[in-house]
């Protein structure tokens, strides 16, 4: 690959020539260490929520006042003239830099708006001449080792570009078209490892309907296509692989394993595939609920939240993090888990933000409408860090107008594991957006609790 040029950004009515590609990635740095275990309470009593503290403008903090982190407002109305802000759609992204001091929220039509953080004072503050990541469409990961370089697709065509907040440049990694040779169609989810590999699926009308999945290694320019709906990788038969187009995908942090899942309301197909080797299989155990992966591990929620190793035998060997102490069935929160804090050869925290689509008041067991964190280290411990306070139900009824999917938490922690951003409509008390409906804003909270102590530490 070629080094940077002096090119300035495209603006979406430039002509679709193409971009600089961008330099090798830079060799990786020490990062780091995240917490192996959190102040804060650690027990399983069930918390009324209290009386909603008023919440102040972007820039307002206040403590939880069940368990006492602090939370930090980002976003409101003036922030992006009246545009609602959310986190991603899917908890497993990662919008945050390497060493926590940028991060990305987005505007409903997808727009990237740039933040910088300063952990030291929990404050975040727009990066002037930057009012949005110009050219890039969608969830823009960070890269888990750059500080300054995010990654995206490209507004105007079928390209994954890379983004250097150094230089102020948008330059490109992979023309999808050129390199693999298929058509395009819709391009869905872009994840990247810590290793610099990338995946995407593309290639349908829509989401569920994407038949491609390509990893592509930015260091080497190597890539490799499956074709899920043929049973075909890089052209090859897979005789024994499941057929079915993807919702969606996400590459593990070390880049070997990339899982995908197919619609499917009994129940999606979820299947792995072990770039290495060239080999893909079925997940087939305790497979529902939203997951996340780590370094060739898996965290997924089936009402209490289990881990198992990616690989083939690990994959069916599931083993509980903690047993709620409501039992089955009632523990039917869904939660969006987070884990961009893994690291090789340790046993870090998942981060997960929880709510119940049917319940509208207080939480009838512990963990309900919270942040928390889980050990993944046979602990079982579960550290209760806020109650996220939005209302995120399902369309029921006469409330389908009013509730949407973007007012569920879909938090997602640093990667120093020491904040959560997410999303929240602050019990639909933040006003109206521009369609009339209950504003959702982006919330940081700190993962440490230092002001309450309700239950056991």
């Amino acid at each position: 690959m070629g080094g940077p040029t002096n090119r300035t950004i495209p603006e979406p009515g430039d002509s679709a020539e193409r971009l600089p590609l961008a330099p090798r990635p830079k060799p990786a740095g020490p990062l780091p260490a995240p917490p192996l275990v959190y102040q804060a309470v650690s027990d399983i009593k069930v918390y009324p929520k209290p009386p909603l503290p008023k919440m102040g403008p972007a820039g307002f903090s206040l403590d939880d006042p069940t368990f006492g982190c602090r939370i930090l407002r980002v976003t409101d109305e003036n922030t992006m003239s009246g545009d609602p802000l959310v986190t991603p759609a899917r908890a497993e992204q990662n919008p945050w830099n390497a060493d926590g001091t940028r991060f990305c929220v987005l505007t409903m039509d997808q727009r990237n708006v740039p933040f910088r953080f300063n952990p030291a004072t929990m404050t975040a503050t727009r990066i002037e001449g930057l009012p949005t990541l110009p050219g890039i469409h969608g969830n823009a990961p960070f890269s888990y080792h750059d500080s300054d370089v995010c990654y995206g697709k490209d507004a105007r065509r079928g390209a994954v570009v890379q983004y250097d907040f150094q230089t102020g440049r948008l330059s490109e990694i992979c023309d999808v078209g050129r390199a693999t040779g298929l058509p395009l169609g819709h391009m869905e989810e872009l994840t990247v490892s810590a290793t610099d590999v990338l995946a995407l699926n593309f290639g349908g009308s829509q989401q569920d309907t994407d038949p491609y999945l390509m990893t592509y290694d930015m260091r080497s320019g190597a890539h490799h296509v499956w074709n899920t709906r043929e049973g075909t990788l890089d052209g090859k038969p897979l005789p024994t692989a499941t057929r079915f187009t993807q919702h969606n995908s996400h590459i593990d942090r070390s880049g070997r394993y990339v899982w995908t899942e197919g619609p499917g309301k009994s129940g999606p197909t979820v299947m792995v595939w072990d770039v290495e080797k060239g080999s893909v299989y079925p997940l087939t155990v305790s497979r529902t609920g939203h997951n996340v992966a780590g370094y060739g591990e898996m965290v997924n929620d089936i009402n209490r939240w289990i881990y198992r190793t990616l690989d083939p035998v690990g994959i069916d060997q599931p083993h509980d993090l903690m047993q709620h102490p409501a039992g089955e069935p009632y523990f039917s929160y869904d939660s969006h888990l987070s884990w961009n804090n893994a690291r090789p050869g340790m046993h870090v925290p998942v981060v997960a933000s929880t709510y119940h689509a049917l319940e509208r008041g207080d939480p009838r067991c512990a963990y309900g409408d919270e942040i928390v964190a889980v050990a993944t280290d046979g602990s079982r411990r579960v550290w209760r860090l806020a109650h996220h306070r939005s209302i995120a139900h399902a369309r029921i009824g006469d409330a389908a107008s009013k509730y949407s999917f973007w007012d569920s938490p879909r938090g997602n922690v640093s990667q120093d594991g020491r904040f959560q951003m997410f999303t929240s409509n602050w019990e639909e008390t933040l006003g109206k957006d521009r369609r009339g409906h209950p504003r959702e804003d982006v919330f940081i909270v700190k993962l440490q609790c230092e002001t309450a102590d309700p239950g056991t530490k």
